[in-house]
């Protein structure tokens, strides 16, 4: 299975996960992103950038740019077919402008249903945008999961990994 990473499961990863007390399903996490089972998108990688608190967050970010990809034809289509159905036109209220929603995802779910990827995040605050979101993949039939839930889908994808 493969998994594609929103913005916020990044920075929960990068920012908040305990690394020195959960070192094993931080390296498999690690692993995963050296062998392409979890990617993101490169418009995730700029909302990181602005995001990041801790320098170690940006130079993980720079290290690991390799997991941060474009669209490709496919998902470019697939993404034609859901702005042509409104799905994005949340975007354009300018009161979810100043709560940040980050570019990246109209992206990031176009590559979870093409690629065959669960759609990973991290729940925020924003529970509107949020509802928003889930509602798009139940619609698209695209598989989300939080992030915890994803470490634990690695560590059984992956028994004999850390």
């Amino acid at each position: 299975m493969g998994y594609v990473f929103d913005h916020y499961a990044l920075l929960y990863m990068l920012e908040q996960f305990p690394r020195s007390i959960a070192t094993g399903p931080w390296a498999l996490f690690e692993e995963c992103c050296r062998d392409n089972t979890i990617i993101s998108q490169r418009e995730a990688q700029k909302s990181l950038d602005n995001d990041a608190v801790e320098l170690s967050s940006l130079e993980w970010a720079k290290k690991n740019s390799g997991i941060f990809k474009p669209i490709g034809h496919s998902e470019n289509n697939f993404l034609g077919i859901m702005m042509a159905n409104k799905e994005f036109d949340f975007y354009e209220n300018p009161r979810l402008a100043e709560r940040r929603v980050p570019e990246a995802i109209p992206f990031i779910l176009c590559m979870a249903k093409v690629q065959g990827r669960r759609y990973v995040y991290r729940k925020n605050t924003n529970t509107d945008v949020f509802n928003k979101i889930t509602k798009i993949c139940k619609s698209y039939e695209i598989d989300y999961i939080e992030v915890e839930e994803c470490l634990l889908c690695l560590k059984k994808e992956h028994p004999s990994e850390p």
